[in-house]
């Protein structure tokens, strides 16, 4: 078990690039589509391994599955779509500037950070060693009452809740629930927490 004497990676991601795949045994090309549709034209066949960069992510009402755009040529309109099922992700760090609170826990590091006056929250999951959240955006919690010295924020994505509660240069709560009935599915203390929200009252 992970505690806070033992080294945890500090990491956690935001989607930037990707790797094209097959989702059929038989399929050797990638459809690279004019928007986020079955239905739009094919617009480039990329190969099993080619690395395209995100640019948008969006899930069409109706549609089980996300779609990304990505950009995968060198030329200003070498950009189309492409489904989830037929890429894989790759990662990178927010940058340290943007961090605002960065921590990890016996199963996980949690990163909220801000970009263009969003603020995002990104959780990682240190044991499957894999992203469980990225790039979500987190909303800062109202203070309970003037007394109180934590800052708490919320991150909500497919019906489970992210919550992080905080006092600068002291503790750090992380608590996972159901948002629907308010059950707690993870609830643990963070450890080697850092960031400029964090290190500032």
């Amino acid at each position: 078990m992970t505690d806070a004497n033992q080294s945890t990676p500090i990491q956690t991601f935001t989607a930037s690039e990707g790797i094209l795949k097959t989702n059929n045994s038989n399929a050797t090309t990638i459809n690279i589509r004019s928007g986020p549709s079955l239905n739009r034209q094919v617009i480039h066949q990329g190969k099993k391994g080619d690395r395209v960069k995100i640019l948008d992510q969006t899930k069409p009402s109706g549609d089980t599955y996300a779609w990304y755009k990505v950009k995968y040529g060198s030329e200003a309109d070498d950009i189309g779509w492409v489904r989830e099922d037929v890429i894989e992700l790759t990662y990178t760090n927010p940058s340290p500037t943007s961090t605002q609170l960065l921590f990890a826990t016996n199963s996980k590091t949690v990163r909220i950070y801000s970009e263009e006056k969003q603020i995002y929250m990104n959780v990682y999951d240190n044991r499957a060693e894999k992203t469980e959240l990225y790039a979500v955006e987190a909303a800062r919690l109202p203070k309970v009452d003037a007394e109180s010295k934590f800052k708490s924020y919320v991150a909500i994505k497919d019906n489970t809740a992210y919550y992080v509660r905080f006092i600068p240069f002291g503790e750090v709560d992380f608590i996972v629930n159901n948002a629907t009935n308010g059950n707690i599915i993870l609830k643990e203390k963070g450890f080697r927490a850092s960031g400029s929200e964090y290190q500032n009252n």
